[in-house]
């Protein structure tokens, strides 16, 4: 399965890093995140053809499930045939490896004989000095460096994922070195299944499927993915898409969050794309009921309102999308709800500016 692994230049054979591993989990001066690495190596060498990771639970209640690992090696091709690592690349684990993304990079590194340096996956990350071929982050990782002024230079390819990247966001990455892409992917396709290059002179308009995966839609425009090496079966999500060719599609938002509003259908994430330009923050398309459209679309902005002037966003909206898809009325939120992984927690919105309307 894998010669060993090579830990900061040092490389160990699979009776070594397991040696190493044991030593680690069971010195109390060794950090719980830096701990569950080497417990997450121990399992991946426990002789068992699977491993129990919990979803994360950004579209219904987090579940655990089994992972076969000639699942996730075959993910792990995929991503290092994509992005074009080679042998004694370095690579950054910068995430917690409770979530698959940072398993994933450990797979990755034992897979492609990759150079694996890792470091406290906290939301400002101490990027190091060395080359760095390879990396993945969460958005709030990517804000927080932006903020610090740390442009990640020593970067050359970084991946984003397990939360959607705000518009502001998306504006601050233009300026980064790195060849930055955001990722389509979920825990039962063991991390990413297609790719987006988001900045620099070669932008991709579009998502790009992995090599030996199949996408198709259902009768309601819904993503499902076929990947033999990576799940049992095909997978149905609940992803609205639209399909351009084999290899690319366009990620439209999500069937759950649709909103009908007088019997105009509205996808937040869509309408969000589309006037991010406007909005210099985190913001959310969500709705309140209204007793003649039924539901009513709101533009929900993070911040306070003398911040911004509502009147101007929603005429700049109107003047782009039109008066059926723009937003009736503009509510601010001094913080957004979030999940464990950052993402905002949509339903969490809806509740609270729905709840404030009936006091």
């Amino acid at each position: 399965m894998t010669n060993g692994l090579t830990i900061n230049h040092q490389h160990y054979n699979v009776i070594q890093l397991i040696e190493v591993a044991e030593a680690r989990c069971n010195d109390a001066n060794i950090p719980t995140w830096e701990m569950n690495i080497y417990r997450f190596i121990l399992d991946w060498f426990d002789g068992t053809p699977f491993i129990t990771q919990k979803t994360s639970g950004s579209t219904g209640a987090a579940k655990e499930i089994k992972l076969a690992k000639s699942s996730m090696i075959a993910s792990a091709k995929k991503t290092i045939e994509f992005f074009g690592l080679q042998k004694n690349d370095t690579v950054l684990l910068c995430l917690p490896t409770h979530y698959i993304a940072g398993k994933m990079m450990i797979v990755r590194a034992l897979v492609g004989n990759l150079n694996l340096i890792y470091i406290d996956p906290k939301s400002t990350p101490y990027i190091t000095d060395e080359k760095i071929a390879f990396a993945a982050m969460v958005p709030i990782q990517i804000q927080k460096l932006i903020e610090a002024e740390n442009f990640c230079q020593n970067i050359e390819k970084l991946i984003i994922g397990g939360a959607e990247i705000s518009g502001s966001l998306h504006k601050s990455i233009q300026k980064l070195t790195p060849q930055v892409y955001s990722t389509y992917g979920m825990t039962e396709t063991c991390s990413h299944i297609a790719v987006q290059r988001i900045n620099g002179e070669n932008q991709d308009k579009y998502f790009n499927v992995l090599n030996g995966i199949e996408v198709t839609t259902n009768e309601l425009g819904c993503l499902k993915i076929d990947a033999p090496l990576l799940l049992p079966e095909p997978i149905q999500t609940t992803d609205l898409v639209e399909i351009i060719d084999e290899k690319h599609f366009s990620w439209l938002g999500r069937t759950d969050n649709v909103i009908n509003s007088g019997g105009i259908k509205i996808s937040p994430e869509q309408l969000e794309k589309e006037i991010n330009e406007f909005i210099p923050c985190d913001f959310i398309i969500s709705s309140v009921k209204d007793s003649l459209l039924g539901n009513k679309a709101i533009l929900v902005i993070e911040g306070y309102e003398d911040e911004h002037s509502s009147t101007e966003i929603l005429e700049k909206i109107k003047a782009k999308v039109g008066s059926h898809q723009c937003p009736k009325e503009v509510l601010f939120l001094h913080q957004f709800p979030r999940n464990r992984s950052m993402k905002i927690d949509r339903k969490a919105v809806s509740s609270t500016i729905n709840s404030s309307r009936n006091l």
